[in-house]
This record gives structure tokens, sequence and C-alpha cells, in this order.
């Protein structure tokens, strides 16, 4: 299973978790299908792992861990 298959299951199993990889999936299409660019498609991601995933994830460390790793991966590929 890829990276995005991984994460496109985890954004339909709902919960916090699922609502922020679902965000990482849409911000990924986003980039892929040019509506942004690489410096918004950056930011968006980073807010997510630096921000939205400590406050909306702070009592599952797991979960958090796993957000963040995700959007810090996607990161590099860009």
């Amino acid at each position: 299973m890829s990276f995005f298959d991984e994460l496109r299951q985890q954004a339909q199993m709902g919960g916090p978790a699922g609502a922020l990889a679902s965000e990482l999936v849409s911000i990924g299409d986003s980039y892929a299908r040019g509506d942004l660019n690489k410096e918004e498609y950056q930011f968006l991601l980073s807010e997510i792992a630096q921000v939205k995933a400590q406050q909306e994830l702070a009592s599952d460390e797991i979960a958090c861990r796993w957000i963040c790793s995700a959007a810090e991966t996607m990161l590099s590929l860009a």
C-alpha cells in the first residue's frame, strides 16, 4: 500500500485524525491539479503539522505523530 493510499484510508475512518488526513488528501489533490502553488502547499501542510494536529489530537499522541509525519512526508515530496 502506498503512502497516499494509506492516507486516503485514514481519511475515511473519521474522527479528528481522519478529518486531518482528509485535509492532507485535499491539499495534495489541489496541489497536483495546480490550484495551489508550492508556497501555499508548503504553508498549509506546515500549518497542519505544527498547529492543527497539536490542537485537535492533543489527547491522541499516536494519531498526532502519524498526521505530523504524513504532513512532513508530503513536504519532502514537494
